[in-house]
């Protein structure tokens, strides 16, 4: 039986164990390149879409979509044309929070508010990542795994004004207690992450696969189908909002962005709009892509791990279809088997790991500021 104060020590030795975890101690790095390229950074010179708030070196950590997670925050979806386009957990975590800072301005009460949600989502998924890695790959794997998530180019999008916090904890949550067979929670939170971002909903798909080919079927395919009705419920709450329960689906595929298709059909004009921010997103695409894809093409995937990466190639397909190319690097970023198989890759060439690592960390200090000047990394 352990003393009092042997339970303080284990406590703050937890705590050391979780401070130095990569991914957790990559968000000083970050707020540190915000902060700095807010103060001494370059205007792109262009009309930024939302306005500075009033908060001291921190106002960068708002920018593009940023300013539709703060208005639906407190307007509601009403006031924004393409505002069904986003989920909306994040929101009412702002919403929730934004209050206890009653010195500041609304706004700026608000972005500190998402700011330190953040800070403590990426906790707590950091802490559910790691036990997940470990479960189906060993420590190792989990280690590199953080790491590789923590220089990732668009890491800093789990410390700004936007959802990805929010998505990765209700995943990486939702897959681990799918992995202990703690089935329908794990439904209930994927179906938390389908209200955190749209393509979350995808998450189902390990689910399903599981519930056909594992034990414990009708546990896993209801499980599944929870993650699924995240879609229909906010269409629901966008009918009874506007009487068009079709509203987020119209507003997705209205909303102005460059897919694939719109890149190829004038490359030179975009590549040279922008040629860092393409250069950055087609970079970690490729990557991903090709150690998601080769596993499953040479079939040398576990069964185990299958569902998941099928899950991913389908989710890459996807955006690599349809999605904005400047979001590229953002999109993978909620997605674990990506760095789960280049962290496999890596543990047979340590040369290549080390050489990702900087890589990565190089392009991330270059979105990072990038962003933070209104360039569009979205």
């Amino acid at each position: 039986m352990q003393t009092g104060d042997g339970r303080v020590l284990s406590l703050r030795n937890e705590l050391a164990k979780w401070l130095t975890n990569p991914l957790v101690a990559s968000r000083a790095l970050v707020v540190f390149l915000v902060a700095t390229v807010t103060v001494f950074g370059n205007s792109t010179g262009s009309l930024p879409p939302i306005g500075d708030v009033n908060l001291p070196v921190l106002y960068g950590l708002a920018r593009w979509d940023s300013g539709y997670y703060l208005g639906i925050a407190t307007d509601g979806y009403a006031i924004f044309q393409h505002g069904y386009s986003f989920r909306p957990l994040f929101p009412l975590a702002i919403r929730a929070l934004y209050p206890a800072f009653p010195w500041l301005d609304v706004r700026s009460a608000e972005v500190l508010a998402g700011f330190l949600w953040n800070l403590v989502a990426i906790g707590i998924a950091a802490f559910y990542l790691e036990r997940l890695t470990k479960q189906l790959l060993g420590p190792a794997i989990a280690s590199s795994t953080l790491l590789l998530l923590a220089v990732y180019p668009s890491t800093f999008f789990f410390t700004v004004i936007y959802s990805e916090a929010t998505c990765i904890l209700f995943i990486v949550a939702s897959l681990y207690y799918l992995e202990k067979g703690r089935i329908l929670l794990a439904g209930g939170l994927g179906f938390l992450a389908g209200l955190a971002r749209p393509e979350a909903f995808l998450v189902a798909i390990p689910f399903l696969l599981k519930g056909i080919f594992e034990d414990q079927k009708f546990r896993k395919l209801l499980a599944g189908f929870t993650v699924l009705a995240s879609v229909p419920a906010f269409g629901v709450y966008a009918y009874t909002q506007t009487g068009n329960i079709l509203a987020p689906f119209q507003s997705e595929a209205t909303g102005p962005k460059c897919t694939i298709l719109c890149f190829f059909n004038n490359p030179v004009y975009q590549v040279a709009n922008g040629v860092l921010p393409y250069t950055i997103n087609f970079v970690t695409m490729i990557l991903a892509v090709i150690f998601v894809a080769i596993p499953l093409i040479r079939g040398n995937v576990s069964s185990k791990l299958f569902p998941y990466y099928t899950w991913a190639f389908v989710l890459l397909a996807v955006v690599f279809y349809s999605g904005e190319v400047r979001s590229f690097a953002r999109f993978a970023l909620v997605v674990p088997p990506v760095f789960w198989a280049q962290a496999e890759y890596s543990a047979l060439h340590l040369r290549f790991f080390r050489g990702l690592i900087v890589v990565y960390s190089v392009l991330m200090c270059l979105a990072t500021i990038l962003w933070v000047n209104w360039y569009p990394m979205l």
